[in-house]
C-alpha cells in the first residue's frame, strides 16, 4: 500500500493549507505496509420488535485505502423494527445516522490534489460526511425480500463544498 505522508512530502514542495499543489499519486510510494484498525459492534433488543444498534470503527488513516471504501474512522447509530405492528412479521423498518471521517495524513494527500480510488477532486476542503438512512425491508415469500433505501449525504467524499446529496437504492435479495 502507498503511504500518504510519503506521497505528499515526495511530490510536493510547500505546505498542505487546502490548495491544490499538484497531483499527488499515492500508488507512486507503494511498498509493504501494515494498516492498523478496530472495530466495535453493539445490539441491544429493547422491545420484542424494536431494537437499536451502534457500529464504531477506526484506522491508522496512514496508507492508501484498497477495499470497502475510503474512512478511516466511523460511528453510526440506529434503530430497526421488525413488522409484528402491522402483520408484517418478517419485514423490518430502520433509521441510521452514521459520521464518517478521514485521518489528518488522508485529508492532506486529498487536499493537496490527490485522488482516492472513490474520493478526491483536486481540491478537498474537508468536513465529516454524515449520512442519515432510511430503509424499509420487505419479505416477499420465502427466500425472496426487497430493500428500499433513502439516505440524505451531507459533505459527500468529506467536501464541505459538495452536497448534500439524496440517494434512492433498492435491493433486490434472493437464495435458495
Amino acid at each position: 500500500m502507498g503511504n500518504y505522508r510519503t506521497a505528499i512530502t515526495t511530490q510536493t514542495s510547500g505546505p498542505i493549507d487546502g490548495q491544490t499543489l499538484g497531483v499527488l499519486d499515492v500508488t507512486q510510494t507503494r511498498s509493504m505496509s501494515r494498516k492498523y484498525g478496530a472495530g466495535l459492534s453493539f445490539d441491544q433488543e429493547l422491545a420484542s420488535d424494536l431494537g437499536v444498534f451502534s457500529r464504531l470503527s477506526w484506522d491508522d488513516g496512514k496508507t492508501e485505502t484498497w477495499a470497502f471504501t475510503e474512512i478511516d474512522q466511523s460511528l453510526s447509530v440506529g434503530l430497526s423494527l421488525r413488522g409484528l405492528r402491522w402483520q408484517r412479521p418478517d419485514d423490518n423498518v430502520g433509521l441510521a445516522y452514521v459520521i464518517n471521517g478521514l485521518s489528518q495524513d488522508h485529508r492532506d494527500y486529498l487536499a493537496g490534489g490527490g485522488y482516492g480510488f472513490i474520493v478526491g477532486d483536486g481540491t478537498l476542503n474537508y468536513a465529516p460526511e454524515q449520512i442519515t438512512e432510511l430503509y424499509y425491508r420487505y419479505k416477499f415469500e420465502v427466500g425472496l425480500e426487497l430493500t428500499c433505501d433513502l439516505q440524505y449525504v451531507q459533505n459527500p467524499a468529506y467536501n464541505s463544498d459538495r452536497g448534500p446529496v439524496s440517494i434512492v437504492a433498492a435491493r433486490l435479495h434472493y437464495e435458495m
